[in-house]
This record gives C-alpha cells, structure tokens and sequence, in this order.
C-alpha cells in the first residue's frame, strides 16, 4: 500500500505544524498546473523539513535530558594510578564494593584531605547558632 503524494504532503506538513491542508496543495497544483514531477519535488521538500524538524527536536531533548554522550565513567575505565594519598589502597578496592556491602560510609574517601573536619562543621552548625 504506498502512499500517495498528497498524503505524503499531509504527513510532513502536519509534523511542522503548518496551516496548509492536502486539498489547498491540490487546489494550487491544478491551478499552475503543476506536473507530477514538480509535486513530488514539493512533496519532497516538505517531508524533508519534517525529517530536520524531528531531528533537531530529538537532539535537543537528549541535550536537555543532560544523558552522557561520552562513555559513562566505571570502575573499568577510570585510571587509578592517578591516585595519591593515605586511603590510595582502600580507593583502589572501591571496585569490589566491599565499604558498600559492609555499611561502612565511603564519603570521606571523596572529601580532599583535610576537607572532613569542614564538612562536618557546615553539617552540625544549626540555623539558630548561625545567626547569633
């Protein structure tokens, strides 16, 4: 069952949101007696105006969606030689998920050395205390 070009107009047209019906295109067609060559290019440059309008509305969402367009950062492609400090081992064992399956806390691996004691403070200071 193919599609006729009037039909393919009304699809395309439709995508763009355009006030334009497959009767009006019709109407214009046997008036400047258009031959089927020159309505299926017409045809042809509205179903690629809908094909780019898609397009850039699927690249927009998926940039707006904030979705990683590179590769997702894992235990199997991050680079732990680049570590340096006194939890470097316990660091290197995060891939086996050992803190998480015991319920140890693993925050203070993330923290820069000498940055816990300042996030606790921010943590345990109260709204009433600041204000004094």
């Amino acid at each position: 069952m193919t599609e006729t070009i009037f039909e393919k107009l009304a699809a395309a047209v439709a995508t763009l949101k355009l006030d334009f019906s497959s009767e009006e295109f019709a109407l214009y067609a046997e008036e400047h007696e258009l031959s089927e060559l020159e309505m299926a290019a017409v045809e042809n440059v509205f179903t690629y105006l809908s094909e780019k309008k898609q397009q850039a509305t699927v690249h927009t969402l998926l940039r707006l969606s904030r979705l990683p367009t590179k590769a997702p950062r894992t235990f199997e492609n991050f680079d732990f030689s680049l570590l340096k400090g006194r939890d470097e081992e316990r660091l290197k064992a995060l891939p086996s998920l050992s803190a998480i399956y015991s319920h140890r806390g693993i925050w203070h691996l993330l923290a820069l050395p000498g940055r816990a004691r300042l996030i606790w403070r921010k943590h345990l200071v109260t709204p009433a205390a600041s204000t004094v």
